[in-house]
C-alpha cells in the first residue's frame, strides 16, 4: 500500500475572481465528506429493514488552521461577494497532494460559516465551512 502523510494535503479554492487559489498553506486539518441519502421501503410483514439509495453528496465541506490575515481576507472577500450575488466558488480537494495519479475531489460550494477563536493559552484559530451544492467530481491528479 502506499500510504500518504496528511501534510502532502493540496486544497485549491476559487478567489473572487473566478480564480483559484492553492490555501493548502493556511490549512492543518480538512473534511471533504461524501454523502448518500438513503429512504426506508420497509413494508408490512417484514421483519428487517430496507433502504434504496436517494441524492448524493450535499453536505458541508470543513477545513480550519491557524489563522493569518490573507486567509482572513480570502475568505471575507468570498463572503462579501456571496452576498452580492457572485456564483459558487469551485473547491478542489487532493488528499494525496496534486502530483500525478492522486485522488482529486472537487465540487462548487458556498460559503456557510466562517469563525475565528482565540484564547488566553493558545494561538488564533480560523474555521470554515462550505456548502456543497451539485455533484462531487472525484477522479485523479
Amino acid at each position: 500500500m502506499a500510504f500518504k502523510p496528511g501534510k502532502d494535503a493540496f486544497v485549491l479554492l476559487d478567489a473572487i475572481t473566478g480564480t483559484g487559489a492553492d490555501i493548502s498553506a493556511y490549512i492543518d486539518s480538512a473534511a471533504f465528506p461524501q454523502s448518500v441519502d438513503t429512504h426506508e421501503v420497509s413494508v408490512f410483514g417484514t421483519t428487517a429493514k430496507a433502504f434504496i439509495p436517494g441524492q448524493s453528496d450535499g453536505g458541508d465541506i470543513t477545513f480550519s488552521g491557524p489563522y493569518d490575515v490573507a486567509i482572513g481576507t480570502f475568505v471575507s472577500a468570498i463572503k462579501a461577494a456571496q452576498a452580492a450575488g457572485s456564483t459558487s466558488s469551485t473547491f478542489v480537494w487532493a488528499p494525496g497532494g496534486s502530483v500525478a495519479g492522486q485522488v482529486s475531489q472537487s465540487v462548487e460550494t458556498y460559503l456557510k460559516t466562517y469563525e475565528v477563536t482565540s484564547g488566553v493559552g493558545g494561538r488564533v484559530d480560523y474555521s470554515v465551512s462550505l456548502q456543497i451544492t451539485g455533484a462531487v467530481t472525484n477522479g485523479t491528479w
